[in-house]
């Protein structure tokens, strides 16, 4: 795949080559071939480099011969629809964001057992919001991932209307912010129900990916909180969100346990513990680790 991104890059005037299918990639292709397509496609050898791609992420692209005919047409319709932009991009032609999904590693079929209602949600978040300038096809194998989770991020930045540019996948004040103003409840439907059962699944919630809000949401939401020690309402409050979100939650929530790297001192327990804390975890200095462990004085 190294290699036919190369190729790729030099057949399209590039000379600084590279591994990566990056934004020079991109806007070049983007200038030049807005759409690779029988009528476009500039060579045999460009025509090579598509069908070579394409049976190195699992399609048939027909015999190597550079002509962009009725197999290579059928995988690139079958590709898309994997990728759950069929309808965004109706037909057989290759558009700049589709070429960078043909010209990755990331499988857009079920793969290692993963979940079928994940890979509907990777399908979905690529059907809806593939158009947007920093959001970039994600795999469609199953599975839950670090591109995943910044796909469902930048997703609520755009339903929450963020311009393209300002939405950066990162959560931030005007996410916390713009959440704050979401939260849902049973009998709640549309696109930010989506948005949140789809958080639910891909933290292995036993839920189906839907757009209404229902009583069987809100008692799987309720076993969340009660897990997670938020308040118990059944509702897509704030820290819900959050929790579902990011890993750190939200970190206003007043907690029950610390930790740090320095000494706790009697004046710095007993601080803590009018706060509230009743558990402390401390990170020792490896002096003092050894010291105990060998008895070194």
């Amino acid at each position: 795949m190294y290699a036919l991104t190369r190729a790729l890059q030099y057949e399209i005037g590039i000379r600084a080559l590279s591994n990566s299918f990056g934004p020079t990639t991109l806007s070049t292709l983007e200038a030049k071939y807005p759409k690779l397509n029988y009528a476009t496609i500039p060579s045999a050898i460009f025509t090579k480099i598509i069908q070579s791609a394409l049976y190195c992420k699992g399609y048939d692209g027909g015999e190597l011969n550079g002509i962009y005919n009725d197999r290579v047409k059928a995988a690139v319709e079958k590709m898309k629809a994997n990728m759950g932009v069929d309808s965004m991009f109706p037909g057989s032609s290759l558009e700049p964001k589709v070429t960078k999904g043909l010209f990755n590693m990331d499988p857009y079929t079920v793969v290692n057992n993963g979940s079928e209602t994940v890979r509907s949600i990777q399908q979905w978040l690529n059907g809806r919001y593939l158009s947007r300038k920093d959001f970039y096809a994600i795999p469609c194998d199953g599975h839950h991932s670090r591109a995943v989770a910044k796909s469902m991020l930048l997703a609520i930045q755009y339903e929450l209307g963020m311009a393209d540019g300002v939405a950066n996948g990162v959560f931030g004040p005007g996410t916390r912010s713009g959440l704050r103003k979401h939260t849902l409840s049973n009998g709640s439907s549309g696109v930010w129900v989506q948005l949140f059962s789809a958080a639910m699944v891909l933290n292995k919630r036993p839920i189906p990916f839907t757009r209404s809000f229902t009583s069987t949401l809100a008692d799987s939401v309720r076993e969340l909180q009660a897990f997670l020690k938020l308040p118990v309402t059944g509702e897509a409050d704030f820290q819900t969100w959050a929790s579902l979100l990011v890993s750190y939650g939200d970190q206003s929530r007043q907690g029950e346990a610390c930790d740090g790297v320095t000494m706790i001192t009697s004046d710095r327990a007993q601080t803590l513990k009018d706060a509230g804390y009743k558990y402390i975890g401390r990170y020792l200095y490896i002096d003092r680790l050894r010291s105990e462990i060998i008895g070194d004085r």
